[in-house]
């Protein structure tokens, strides 16, 4: 089968269909029969009446690097929580400001999708929000609230670096893997 072919079959076959259905039994807040029913045939019509284009992501799942990866996410958000409301009750006293900058972080990989799960991943860590995204030269630029020093800066971009090198080992390429190595 050749690439474009089961690109195409990944983008607009039954796992599309399947996670459009989860998509609006989520939408819905119900598995009943009914809301599956609609779910099937709206994801259909969805898949047959609008062209949508092929995703050129050649990567592979992988479970048991997924749980890791959710794992760490997870976390990351509960100590980056902790870090954020101590800094917020710290900035309460008058003499104190809460330090911050923005940084730029040079992703090793060039795929568009590992760009925007990355990015995705980075926003959702507490203290962290993507200020702009450099798609061709695949940068992310970030505003950190823990960066008041070139340490905790370099720890925020190394951060992200993490976050794409094992967003990768969950759905990337061989090749994309040995870039992040």
């Amino acid at each position: 089968m050749s690439e474009r072919k089961r690109t195409t079959r990944w983008t607009t076959g039954p796992p599309l269909v399947v996670g459009l259905v989860v998509l609006w039994l989520l939408l819905w807040r119900s598995v009943a029969p009914l809301t599956i029913v609609t779910g099937v045939v709206t994801a259909l019509l969805v898949v047959r009446v609008f062209e949508l284009p092929p995703v050129p992501h050649i990567g592979r799942f992988r479970p048991v690097a997924s749980v890791a990866l959710l794992g760490w996410f997870l976390w990351s958000v509960v100590v980056a929580s902790v870090q954020v409301a101590v800094q917020a009750f710290a900035a309460l006293r008058p003499a104190s400001r809460p330090r911050s900058g923005v940084i730029a972080a040079q992703l090793r990989t060039r795929d568009d999708l590992v760009l925007t799960l990355t990015g995705i991943i980075t926003s959702l860590i507490p203290g962290t929000v993507i200020v702009e995204v450099d798609r061709t030269e695949s940068v992310l630029y970030l505003h950190v609230l823990r960066g008041g020093t070139p340490q905790q800066l370099e720890a925020a971009r190394r951060g992200v670096l993490d976050a794409e090198r094992r967003l990768v080992r969950a759905i990337g390429s061989p090749g994309e893997q040995e870039v992040v190595a």
